[in-house]
């Protein structure tokens, strides 16, 4: 995992105040980055504009011009008169060194990289319209694009109605969580964390929120030969009126490695379920349970469950007893933006369109995991796992991802680790991954994905 923070405000002032290492340094260094990734990118020769604010982005922007321009063609173009005082010692010395200043009317398309270095992590709220209309030019040239630290328009609250559209951020210091939100996704391209001079133990500290990456993935175990079936779990998926989502769910958690995978058909239709998966009228014996995908208007007192390990899905979200799920510990809730909206109703947090909810997923995820114990799984196209007020963040999502199904497979996958004896944090973080690298190894075309595919890519992770 990697740490997550809104911004390096503190960490730039305590390395400066406590550390000893001058804001120059820091700036040099951040720098540098930039510089590495337009090496490695172009050839020598081409044209670089960097688009500069008046903040410490823009004087990372300007120094890499400087360094680069020796192999390289450099021009500034400053939006604003009033650079910071670091800015303004940047831009003297890039002058002295043949980096030369531009402005709005110079012709963008001459452009191979355009490096932005206009707001960085401290954009709030929606940008002047001469800055947007800049932004939208610069998006659309057939050019190298690097943003300095987060994509201009791009915040820990969302993004304005114009963004600057980077091939590469890079990211200074320590990695930002708004670049990680379902929006930003389009926006950001590959992000790269740059080193400041300092080991990151040293430059960062105290609370934050986590990127889960693949790497983190731990499956389930079974390096001991002397086993049977009962020791990797009975997992119970309740059957309701759309069946064929337990189905799913139930192959999910069988492939995912539950010793034994059970169906409860909460309705009088008749199933034809695969061999390798039983047929109960009760929940008894259950190590672990879903339930709430494809339930529709089928009857049961799911109370009876509240003192189990489970996972809670789809409709389920619409239902006024779903509140006392969210009071459990034991329980993971797996909603989508829709039903994460019933969901925030139904617990008295408040009202919010499906809009609303993905322009503040991280507030709002983190209020819910705040204020109730269960285990949260706000899917997406980044997927926020929450516990207890801090957020896990799974930036591996896919398009491919986005089919009818995938949602009752996760669940499927991370009931089979419930069943296995992780922890509902544990099962809800490793279920995310392997249904995100389950469509990560898929060799076919993005369109062309199924719910089959996601349980038969689970063998080969």
């Amino acid at each position: 995992m990697k740490r997550l923070y809104t911004n390096s405000s503190k960490f730039d002032k305590n390395a400066v105040d406590n550390l000893g290492i001058s804001e120059l340094v820091l700036q040099e260094n951040a720098a540098m980055a930039v510089a590495e990734v337009v090496r490695q990118n172009l050839k020598s020769g081409s044209k670089i504009l960097a688009v500069c604010g008046k903040g410490n982005n823009a004087s990372d922007a300007i120094a890499a011009l400087r360094m680069l321009s020796v192999e390289y063609e450099c021009y500034a173009l400053l939006l604003k008169d009033d650079l910071n005082h670091n800015a303004k010692i940047q831009l003297n010395i890039a002058k002295n060194v043949g980096v030369d200043l531009l402005d709005f009317e110079c012709d963008f398309s001459k452009f191979d990289c355009v490096i932005d270095g206009i707001f960085g992590s401290g954009f709030r709220g929606e940008m002047e319209p001469k800055i947007a209309n800049l932004i939208e030019q610069i998006n659309g040239l057939n050019a190298l694009k690097i943003a300095v630290d987060m994509p201009s328009g791009v915040s820990n609250f969302g993004v304005a109605s114009q963004v600057f559209k980077a091939d590469f951020t890079i990211c200074m210091g320590v990695l930002k969580l708004g670049l990680y939100s379902d929006i930003a996704k389009d926006f950001a391209g590959e992000i790269i964390q740059a080193n400041l001079g300092l080991n990151e133990s040293k430059f960062s500290y105290g609370n934050s929120d986590y990127l889960v990456l693949l790497d983190d993935l731990e499956l389930p175990n079974r390096a001991l030969k002397n086993v049977s079936k009962g020791d990797f779990g009975h997992a119970f998926i309740a059957c309701g009126d759309m069946s064929g989502a337990s189905k799913i769910a139930a192959s999910s958690a069988l492939k995912m490695g539950a010793g034994r995978v059970s169906v409860v058909n909460l309705t009088q239709n008749s199933l034809n379920l695969d061999p390798q998966i039983m047929l109960k009228n009760s929940f008894d014996g259950a190590d672990a349970i879903a339930f709430g995908m494809g339930l529709g208007g089928a009857s049961f007192d799911f109370s009876k469950l509240i003192n189990r390990l489970c996972v809670v899905d789809a409709d389920a979200f619409y239902q006024p007893w779903i509140r006392d799920f969210a009071m459990s510990k034991l329980a993971i809730l797996t909603p989508h933006p829709k039903e994460f909206s019933s969901l925030l109703r139904l617990c008295e947090i408040g009202e919010f369109s499906v809009d609303e909810i993905q322009n503040n997923r991280f507030k709002l995820a983190r209020e819910f995991s705040s204020k109730f114990p269960s285990t949260l799984v706000l899917k997406g196209a980044n997927v926020i796992i929450a516990k207890d007020g801090v957020l896990y963040v799974a930036p591996q999502g896919s398009a491919k991802l986005a089919v009818g199904g995938s949602g009752d497979a996760l669940s499927g996958i991370i009931l089979a680790y419930l069943a296995n004896k992780f922890s509902p944090l544990k099962a809800a973080i490793n279920g995310v991954l392997a249904h995100q690298k389950s469509a990560q190894i898929y060799k076919g075309n993005d369109y062309s994905f199924t719910p089959n595919d996601i349980i038969e890519g689970l063998a080969w992770l």
